[in-house]
């Protein structure tokens, strides 16, 4: 295993823990999409390119659903 794959799984470990612990979900996020783009950055080295792509476009939904989660917050805490 590669180290940017060991570093993936590592983040995406602290993702679950955090989310078991009560990791707000922008956070959890923020962290899968981190975790998907140093695995799509590891498939891509090794040129798979169909899970690179697979994994960088999870990466790009997850930092999408972390943004949502920001600006939903945002709102919430206006509206009190």
């Amino acid at each position: 295993m590669s180290t940017l794959m060991m570093a993936a799984v590592a983040v995406a470990t602290a993702a679950l823990i955090g989310l078991a612990v009560g990791l707000p979900d922008s956070w959890f996020c923020g962290l899968l999409a981190l975790s998907c783009v140093l695995g799509g950055a590891d498939t891509a080295y090794r040129e798979v390119t169909n899970y690179a792509f697979g994994l960088l476009v999870a990466a790009a939904l997850f930092a999408g659903a972390s943004l949502h989660a920001v600006i939903a917050a945002a709102r919430e805490r206006r509206q009190q």
